[in-house]
């Protein structure tokens, strides 16, 4: 999927470009909660509007389910992004934001992982007839 093709552009290229910087500037081989707070130094000093692990509530016929599910970050109170450092993304990082986009109503995500040599990143949209992947 394409910058100009999502669905909020100028946001999205924001968000990117501070996830090269950061690639960029820590490299791979860190665990994944470095990138998570060095992420988070580079939102800050951007100003970007975000909650970090923000909580999503599963709610099924009606009753919330006694899980706890945390985006990373959910920027602009609308693009979840998920981090991670690993050797690549999986199918089950991928169904883990899809996910928390159908439980938190939101649109677009992020998945980032700064495991490997080069930044691994992934738009995942909120579509009604997305699968979920197993």
């Amino acid at each position: 999927m394409t910058m100009s093709g999502l669905i909020y552009p100028e946001e999205s290229k924001t968000l990117l470009g501070l996830a090269i910087q950061l690639h960029n500037e820590l490299g791979c081989g860190f665990k994944e909660k470095v990138y998570q707070d060095a992420f988070e130094v580079l939102l800050q000093e951007n100003k970007i509007p975000y909650e970090r692990e923000k909580h999503i509530t599963v709610v099924y016929h009606g009753v919330e389910l006694g899980h706890d599910f945390y985006y990373d970050f959910l920027c602009y109170d609308k693009i979840g992004v998920e981090l991670k450092a690993c050797n690549d993304i999986t199918g089950e990082f991928q169904s883990q934001l899809i996910n928390y986009l159908h439980v938190g109503n939101h649109q677009l995500g992020l998945l980032l992982n700064f495991g490997a040599e080069s930044l691994g990143y992934k738009w995942i949209p909120n579509k009604p007839d997305y699968k979920r992947q197993k």
